[in-house]
């Protein structure tokens, strides 16, 4: 075993990799960074992250890039998305397909597809660009075939060549967060059939749809009564046919392959109440390579053998965070105030009664993303602790339907905050929780959700923890609106008036707050800006609250960087000591 690329989370992170063919490694990789340039007499400033495309030869150890900067001359300001592969083109040793944006008068506009040759960086246009097509996708026959479309009034819709007639066709328009979304997905072995996403009885699921048939009709292939599908598609090394779903919520992967349905089985029987998810199968599919995780595993790489069914662990994710030192996440419900059921997570110490716990809410980011009982390595730090932690999967969340997910809309600071606080009111009323002893935490909108907490019911918690999270949402909006634009998606996630934008954010209400906070931040974060703790900072100062600010150097909105992330937990440490301390047990003297 050799290292193929490596980075410290400082100069690059690394996003995904995928392999070319047997040698050649794809990986795509980011970093901060920013743009200062004049363009037509007009100054071109902002801050963004790069995506660029490193390709590997495994045998020599050489690393290159697709484009020459020749090519990357064409825009006077360089697009930051530059590691859009389209199509692998695995029969091919020497192409892969690239996604860039089209130039107008250095501008960027809709993307062309381009074939790339990696051995000599040389790109040619292989398919032009569409007006509003923001991205593309082609068949098994490597042909692009279609094009995820948008407007400026925020309708999407899906744009599919004929593979007969060359002509194309716009399909299923919705506007964004409708129940008419649908999602191509990809094309099947046979051109004609295309797997889409599309809401079912209120849930996301998985459709077949045979493109020659004049209606259209919707095959369901995959669906979930509780939970949205979400899974990408798994193909088959062999003839290319669809044979599964990357991973289902309450699971691993899913196949449509009764052969391969058995082998999940048994891999399922021999690691029990793990998720396992079968990254990659020989073409024989005698061998295979599986990531096995739950609460108290994290993260255990097996290679695989059928028949017999024998695994071998090859790499874990932390190898010293055995199960023993790790505690189990339990799913709970419980009802909000108005008498809407929240799905949530708690976890408590190992080998300690449920009872009277210092607790810690820790309501996840997003806010459109979700929390479930897999592996959290925050959950396990605060657990090791001594504190219960409660997840929540508030409503806003994703995951479960198109209906919770809306409840969010336009929502921040208001019933979404009250579904955290009554999962708290829930533990206190089963004895779980010390009512006395609540405190929360969290990241990005977590972080946000911590902080409007300690404002709208500032004797409730008795602190705090915001690690790049939002407190100012006014800008927030600001910053994300493009005011060219007639629709934009952010007014109608979160809200255009202003006065409300400004009631929903904590920077304006630092005088209510009462107890001690914590402010940790990344000074590259792109996705919520350093400014925002700066200004919690500044005004919990000035109203003479209790704050601590720990200053991120070089850091994303992720906490990558392992120093970074060590010197977050022990920030946290210290404080929760201090605000929060957890009683020990007494020992017992003993022969």
């Amino acid at each position: 075993m050799k290292i193929a690329l490596f980075t410290d989370n400082s100069k690059f992170f690394m996003r995904w990799l995928s392999w070319k063919d047997n040698k050649t490694l794809l990986v795509g990789v980011f970093s901060p960074s920013e743009r200062d340039t004049v363009v037509n007499a007009q100054r071109v400033r902002f801050k963004t992250r790069d995506f660029h495309l490193m390709i590997i030869d495994t045998e020599t150890g050489e690393v290159t890039e697709p484009f020459t900067r020749t090519f990357l001359r064409r825009y006077n300001v360089l697009p930051p998305i530059r590691d859009y592969v389209v199509d692998t083109l695995p029969n091919d040793p020497e192409h892969i397909l690239m996604q860039m944006p089209g130039v107008d008068i250095g501008y960027w506009r809709e993307p062309i597809v381009y074939k790339v040759n990696i051995k000599t960086q040389k790109a040619s246009v292989y398919h032009p660009a569409q007006k509003e097509v923001s991205d593309w996708i082609t068949d098994q026959h490597h042909q692009v075939r279609l094009g995820h479309a948008n407007d400026d009034k925020g309708i999407q819709s899906t744009k599919v060549l004929d593979a007969n007639s060359g002509n194309w066709r716009e399909l299923w328009p919705y506007s964004i967060f409708s129940e008419e979304r649908v999602e191509a997905l990809g094309f099947d072995k046979d051109p004609n059939v295309l797997y889409i996403r599309a809401y079912h009885q209120k849930r996301l699921a998985i459709f077949k749809v045979n493109l020659k048939d004049p209606d259209l009709k919707r095959e369901l292939v995959l669906a979930d009564p509780t939970y949205d599908v979400k899974g990408h598609l798994i193909y088959s090394p062999l003839n290319d046919a669809v044979i599964g779903v990357t991973s289902m919520e309450q699971g691993g992967t899913y196949f449509f392959d009764k052969e391969l349905q058995t082998l999940q089985t048994k891999i399922d029987k021999a690691i029990p109440g793990n998720r396992n998810y079968i990254y990659s199968i020989t073409d024989d599919q005698q061998k295979f390579l599986v990531f096995s995780t739950s609460s108290t595993d994290s993260g255990t790489y097996y290679l695989g053998q059928t028949n017999p069914i024998k695994l071998e662990a090859v790499a874990y994710s932390y190898k010293k965070l055995v199960p023993e030192v790790l505690s189990k996440t339990e799913q709970i419900e419980y009802k909000a105030r108005d008498g809407l059921k929240i799905e949530a997570y708690l976890t408590t110490p190992k080998n300690q009664p449920a009872k009277n716990l210092p607790t810690l809410l820790f309501p996840h980011g997003g806010p459109i993303s979700r929390d479930n009982d897999a592996f959290d390595y925050w959950t396990q730090f605060f657990v090791n602790k001594g504190y219960a932690v409660l997840q929540m999967n508030f409503r806003g969340s994703d995951g479960q339907g198109i209906e919770l997910r809306n409840a969010g809309l336009k929502n921040w600071g208001k019933e979404m905050q009250d579904d955290i606080e009554d999962g708290a009111r829930k533990l206190i009323a089963d004895g779980i929780a010390d009512p006395n002893a609540i405190a929360i935490v969290g990241a990005s909108y977590g972080g946000y959700a911590a902080l409007m907490g300690v404002v709208k019911t500032p004797d409730f918690y008795r602190c705090a923890i915001s690690v790049n999270g939002v407190s100012n949402v006014f800008d927030l909006v600001k910053d994300n609106r493009a005011f060219w634009r007639s629709y934009n998606v952010v007014d109608e996630q979160i809200g255009n008036d202003n006065s409300t934008l400004r009631a929903i954010s904590p920077v304006n209400f630092a005088d209510k707050i009462k107890v001690p906070v914590l402010l940790v931040h990344g000074t590259d974060d792109r996705q919520v800006k350093i400014q925002q703790s700066y200004e919690m900072r500044d005004a919990l100062q000035k109203a003479k609250k209790e704050v601590t600010f720990l200053e991120l150097p070089s850091e994303d909105h992720y906490l990558l960087n392992e120093k970074n992330r060590i010197d977050t937990f022990r920030a946290m440490d210290t404080f929760l000591d201090q605000c929060l301390p957890v009683k020990k047990a007494k020992a017992v003297a003993g022969n």
